[in-house]
């Protein structure tokens, strides 16, 4: 019986948050996948990190091991070896206002349906401890019984610590519920835990495939 939906945030419940990276690379001069490995470590693309590098600045970011201020100018010292110059923060600043991360509204109306079905829901994120009042703004927090952010508990996604501990929170056993991620790896290790998992690639899609599991799992 399926009793709980997990959701991530970027890149499911809003859009990917690294859109328009290969973008600014290019109007930069930079070398293509410069920026984003040189964000995200080795094996990033311009959709975001890719592997997993536990003692990379951007997993200590995403564990709350680095302030925000603290990644930036590292950031900075290792960027001339990436990127050919070292990086102008100003113009990263820039980059990062004109992102704009838009809301799936789709997601947000079917967590509503699912508190109704009485199902508990839930959001896993890797993220960064300086941006929560920003994600957190765009969308009612009311819906979710839960929220684990990898910057609160010091564990990111795909460790499978994290997972333990959503569902734990929860009062769930792991094959009582879903994990919608837009990143493979993470999905992968959450079924690997035992969760139901679904890699979004189209929300509408991925929302399809939900329902699909919650219906056999009531048949």
């Amino acid at each position: 019986m399926i009793e709980a939906v997990i959701f991530d945030y970027g890149g499911v419940l809003s859009t990917t948050p690294f859109a328009g990276i290969a973008e600014f690379e290019r109007k930069m001069g930079y070398p293509e996948k410069s920026l984003a490995q040189l964000l995200f470590g080795r094996g990033a693309s311009p959709q975001g990190p890719t592997e997993e590098i536990p003692d990379h600045d951007w997993h200590l970011l995403e564990t709350g091991l680095l302030t925000l201020d603290e990644f930036h100018q590292r950031l900075v010292e290792r960027s001339e070896a990436a990127l050919g110059r070292p990086l102008d923060l100003g113009d990263y600043a820039q980059f990062l206002r004109e992102l704009g991360v838009g809301v799936h509204w789709m997601m947000v109306h079917r967590v509503r349906e699912l508190r109704s079905e009485g199902y508990r829901t839930a959001i896993l994120t890797n993220n960064v401890k300086e941006w929560g009042r920003y994600w957190k703004s765009s969308i009612p927090l009311d819906l979710f019984d839960l929220i684990v952010d990898s910057c609160d508990v010091g564990l990111r996604k795909p460790d499978p610590a994290i997972y333990r501990l959503t569902c734990e929170r929860l009062e769930v056993a792991p094959e009582g519920a879903v994990f919608l991620d837009d990143t493979r790896r993470h999905v992968e290790a959450a079924r690997q835990v035992g969760l139901h998992g679904i890699l979004v690639r189209d929300p509408w899609a991925a929302l399809e495939e939900l329902d699909a599991i919650l219906d056999s799992a009531a048949a």
